[in-house]
C-alpha cells in the first residue's frame, strides 16, 4: 500500500472516530437533558390485573394520596424508593411493588399481587389465604370468586391480621394444602363447590350438587379420603345415581360408608 492510501485510510479513521465520538457525547448530553431531576408524574401498573382484578391502579393511586410519603415535585435523590415500596406492599393484595424512575420525571410503580386460593370464613372476619399460604383481610370477593371454607373455623389471628401463616398453625396449613390438592385435581376441582367446618375435626365436603354431603372427619390423610371418595362416583354413581343418598362418609378406614336417603 502507498504512503498516500495509508494516510487517506488514518484521515478516514480519525474522521469516523470523531463522528462516533460526537455521537456519543451529544446523546449523552441529550439524555441528560431530558432527564428530570424531579418527579413530574406517578404511574401505577398492576401486572397481573387480568389474571387476578383483586386490585386496580386506581385504588393504590387513592392508598398513595392518604399516605404521608411524598412523590410528585420531589427530587428524586429524596424519595426513598425502598421505603416507598415497602409501603405500597403493606396495601391490599399486593405482593410486590418495584419502583422505576424514568428519563422524563415519571415514577412508574410496577404492582404484582397474591393470588388467592380460597376464602375463610371466621369469627373475626373473611380473609383470602394465597397458595403460599399467605393471608390478608377479603378484598372485594366478587372481583375473584374462589372455594370457601366456612363454619366453626379455627383462626387464632386479628380481625385485621396480614401476613403468613403462623408455623404452629397446622390446621390452616393442613387445609391449605388440601385445598391446593382439590384446585389441582382433574376431578375434585370441578365437583367441589366449598368446604363446611363443624368443627376441626369434622370437615364436610359441599359438592356442586349439593347432595350428598362428602365426610371426611379430620384433615389428616385427606388425599387417602378423597381417593376413596373418588370411588363413590366412579363406581356407584354409574350404577344406582347419586340421588338416593345424603351423605358418604370416609373416616372409618379402608371403608367407605353411604347413607341412604329415608323413602
Amino acid at each position: 500500500m502507498s504512503k498516500r492510501k495509508q494516510i487517506l485510510h488514518i484521515l478516514g479513521y480519525l474522521t469516523l472516530s470523531g463522528v462516533v465520538g460526537a455521537y456519543f457525547y451529544f446523546a449523552g448530553s441529550l439524555v441528560r437533558e431530558r432527564s428530570q431531576e424531579r418527579c413530574q408524574e406517578v404511574v401505577v401498573v398492576v401486572k397481573d390485573s387480568l389474571e387476578n382484578p383483586l386490585i386496580q391502579a386506581h385504588e393504590i393511586a387513592n392508598f398513595l394520596e392518604n399516605n404521608p410519603l411524598k412523590m410528585l415535585g420531589e427530587n428524586f435523590a429524596e424519595i426513598n424508593m425502598h421505603v416507598l415500596e415497602k409501603e405500597v406492599e403493606s396495601f391490599a393484595s399486593v405482593r410486590q411493588c418495584h419502583a422505576v424512575r424514568t428519563i422524563n420525571g415519571t415514577l412508574r410503580l410496577e404492582i404484582v399481587q397474591h393470588m388467592p386460593l380460597f376464602r375463610v370464613e371466621t369469627h373475626q372476619g373473611s380473609f383470602f389465604v394465597s397458595r403460599e399460604q399467605f393471608i390478608i383481610p377479603m378484598v372485594n370477593p366478587y372481583r375473584l370468586p374462589v372455594m370457601v371454607v366456612s363454619g366453626d373455623v379455627p383462626f387464632d389471628y386479628p380481625a385485621t391480621y396480614r401476613g403468613t401463616v403462623a408455623p404452629a398453625d397446622t390446621w390452616l396449613q393442613q387445609m391449605s394444602r388440601m385445598i391446593s390438592y382439590i384446585t389441582d385435581h382433574i376431578f375434585w376441582k370441578e365437583k367441589v363447590q366449598s368446604v363446611s367446618v363443624a368443627n376441626s375435626r369434622d370437615i364436610l365436603i359441599i359438592p356442586e350438587e349439593k347432595h350428598p354431603i362428602l365426610k371426611i372427619g379430620s384433615l389428616e390423610q385427606f388425599e387417602y379420603k378423597m381417593d376413596k371418595l373418588l370411588e363413590f362416583y366412579r363406581v356407584l354413581v354409574p350404577h344406582l345415581g347419586m340421588e338416593k343418598y345424603i351423605a358418604v362418609d370416609a373416616r372409618f378406614g379402608n371403608q367407605l360408608v353411604c347413607t341412604r336417603k329415608e323413602i
